[in-house]
């Protein structure tokens, strides 16, 4: 708990070098609506929904006692969190995943090579941390129900080899890094892609999807204007 705690400030650190760099910024812990939810770590935000009798997650965010911390405040603990959903496995959207014991977790089948070993993160030498317990591979288009919520999975490639978005209800948009909205604009990731390319192309991707009423961001909260945000992309 003590190291936990010292990792978390080392963290928080960072989060506000970063934020001062305008690089991020990233909302406060609250509720956006009735089932939906915003969690803040650091630099990151990750999303909770509620369903009937289950709630989701859309990563998990970094430093475990900041997570513990952050959803006591909206009074959840993390033993009920039933599904995990990464959007990817860099550390600031999945180094929690030991917090959320009772979730089943979900990712996209080409993001496995970078949480087993097969595959660098960066510059061949710098890897992503393995997931050592159950998981679920999702492919482009898959559903999976929870109760009666329907997510559906939009692989969107090029941060990582296997970014994905979510796809609430065909309402709600959780993409994680596919891309940030500054200043109301659907912005590329510039620093840390794997292929920049195919950034764009999946950005192109998510800019044909009718009637999103929110857009989540892994760094800078929501919008609830997703097609004039994404306008100049289609």
């Amino acid at each position: 708990m003590i190291r936990d705690a010292i990792w978390d400030m080392i963290y928080n650190i960072f989060a506000d070098i970063f934020i001062k760099l305008d690089q991020v910024n990233p909302i406060e812990t609250g509720k956006i609506t009735d089932n939906l939810f915003v969690v803040r770590t650091g630099t990151a935000n990750f999303y909770l929904y509620k369903t009937e009798h289950s709630i989701i997650a859309f990563d998990c965010g970094y430093g475990k006692c900041q997570i513990k911390r952050e959803l006591y405040r909206l009074g959840i603990n993390p033993e009920s969190i039933t599904h995990l959903f990464l959007t990817h496995s860099d550390f600031d959207h999945a180094n929690g995943l030991s917090v959320f014991e009772n979730a089943k977790i979900y990712l996209s089948f080409d993001e496995e090579q970078l949480i087993n070993g097969k595959k660098a993160r960066k510059f061949g030498v710098i890897y992503n941390s393995r997931i050592k317990r159950e998981y679920h591979l999702l492919k482009d288009n898959d559903l999976v129900t929870v109760d009666s919520t329907k997510i559906r999975a939009i692989a969107a490639p090029g941060h990582t080899t296997g970014s994905m978005s979510y796809l609430i209800d065909n309402k709600i948009l959780i993409i994680g890094d596919a891309f940030r909205i500054i200043n109301g604009k659907v912005c590329p990731i510039k620093l840390y892609n794997m292929d920049s390319k195919k950034h764009r192309e999946s950005i192109r991707k998510l800019a044909k999807l009718k009637n999103v009423e929110l857009v989540c961001t892994g760094h800078r909260g929501y919008y609830d204007r997703f097609d004039e945000a994404i306008e100049n992309w289609k």
